[in-house]
Parts: structure tokens; C-alpha cells; sequence
């Protein structure tokens, strides 16, 4: 089956999963912090803008002037991209906003390339229960770990699917961020990760034979995929470049 694919912009990372990421997937990078997620997503982003494929940063979490920092430190000058509106970088009050304007913001700006920082933020953004539309059609499966159907977890799961299925209507293909450590958490991990097409784990192992910082492509939907644990290093001019095994 061809599948149509969008370059990520990392070094490595589309020969390890068939070309690229399908266009109109979710993404999620997970990590802990200092594992390169920021990263990640300004690369994706400015490789897009130099293709001529529009772009944007939601921040929930970081200040877009130190996401702008961190650009600079690997040579990415992303003002230029922004002043002709290749890239939009959206600073949103985590406390107080509206997921609805995001979507807004995204299909009104013709962005192609979306990233969330970070999926937490959405997911447990308070919301009425009766303001969650019910189309989760699996929400059967998970009655018997969660008796209440109106518990904040089963709500969260809802509200993720809702934002996470009015992304692809939208056309956009969007990486996710979220964050994860050491101990998985139920709400924050296991769940958003049966929701988006892919999952890449960015990681910092301290010791073991991965000693270092590495990658590992746990899900993509619809392609073939390394499953083997990946060293990474962060290089100028580069961003991430994946390594050998």
C-alpha cells in the first residue's frame, strides 16, 4: 500500500520508519525532561519551513522566546520562518484556555505541521462532563478497570480522542508531546498511547549497554518500524541524529 509520508526532519528517524511519518498522523514523543523532546519538535518544524510547509508550536509548558533559545543553540533561526508565517509559535496560559481555539488556530492558519506541547496539558484540561461529546466506541473495554463511565480518567480519555480526531480532519500531522519518568502513570502514559498512531520514547539511561541518551520507536501504525533501541546525540546544525545500534 503507498502510503503518502511527511519528512520528520531527523537525522535517521524516516529510514527507520518506512519514509517518513504518514501525513495525518498523531505522534506522541515521550520522555522524561532533558531527553530531547523540545528538540525534536523545533527540528520537525523547521525542516517543514525550509520545504515550504507551514508549521506550529502550541506551548502549554515553555516560553516560546526560550523554545526560540534552544533553536538557536543548533542554528535554527526560526524568525525569519515566522515573520513570513511558515511558522507560528503559540504561547497558551495552561491555567485558562480554550481547546477549541487551538483547533482553530491550526485549520485557520493552514498548518501542516502541528506540535502540542504537552498532551498532559490537553488531556486533563477541566472540561464539564457535559460538554464531552461521547464517541469513544471502546469505552466498553475500560468499564471494568473504571465502573463510573463519568470518571476523570474516562473523561480525559474522551476529550484526547475528540482533539486528537479533529487534528487528522483537519489534515494536520501533529507530534504530542508527554512527559513520562522512571514510573509509568495510568493516566498520563497507558492511555494517550493506545489514542495516537505513533509513539517514539526518548530516553537517558545512566547505566547498561544504552548508557546515554536513545530512542526507541514503540508504535507506528501502518509501517514497518526499527524495534531495536537507537543511540542518539545532539549535534549542531542537525538536532538529534540518530546512531547505530
Amino acid at each position: 500500500m503507498d502510503i503518502n509520508r511527511i519528512k520528520t526532519g531527523i537525522n535517521g528517524l524516516d529510514d527507520l520508519i518506512g519514509g517518513g511519518f504518514p501525513k495525518e498522523f498523531s505522534v506522541m514523543i515521550s520522555g522524561a525532561p532533558g531527553t530531547g523532546k523540545s528538540i525534536f519538535s523545533l527540528g520537525y518544524l523547521y525542516a517543514g519551513a525550509t520545504e515550504g510547509e507551514k508549521g506550529i508550536y502550541v506551548s502549554l509548558l515553555q516560553k516560546t522566546t526560550d523554545l526560540l533559545d534552544q533553536a538557536e543553540i543548533f542554528g535554527w533561526d526560526l524568525k525569519p520562518f515566522i515573520a513570513d508565517k511558515k511558522i507560528e509559535m503559540l504561547q497558551v496560559d495552561s491555567r485558562q484556555f480554550d481547546i477549541s481555539n487551538i483547533l482553530t488556530a491550526v485549520k485557520e492558519g493552514k498548518y501542516e505541521r502541528v506540535v502540542i506541547d504537552s498532551l498532559s496539558h490537553i488531556s486533563f484540561h477541566p472540561v464539564p462532563w457535559k460538554d464531552v461529546e461521547m464517541t469513544y466506541t471502546a469505552l466498553k473495554d475500560i468499564t471494568d478497570i473504571i465502573p463510573d463511565p463519568k470518571h476523570p480518567i474516562v473523561a480525559s480519555r474522551i476529550l484526547t480522542e475528540t482533539f486528537l480526531t479533529e487534528l487528522k480532519k483537519i489534515g494536520a500531522t501533529a507530534i504530542i508531546l508527554s512527559e513520562s519518568g522512571d514510573v509509568r502513570s495510568f493516566e498520563r502514559d497507558i492511555l494517550p498511547e493506545s489514542l495516537v498512531d505513533g509513539v517514539i520514547k526518548l530516553n537517558y539511561e545512566l547505566t547498561g549497554p544504552v548508557k546515554g541518551r536513545n530512542l526507541v520507536i514503540q508504535k507506528m501504525r501502518s509501517t514497518r518500524h526499527s524495534e531495536v533501541i537507537h543511540p542518539i546525540e545532539f549535534v549542531e546544525g542537525l538536532g538529534i541524529s540518530i546512531l547505530s545500534p
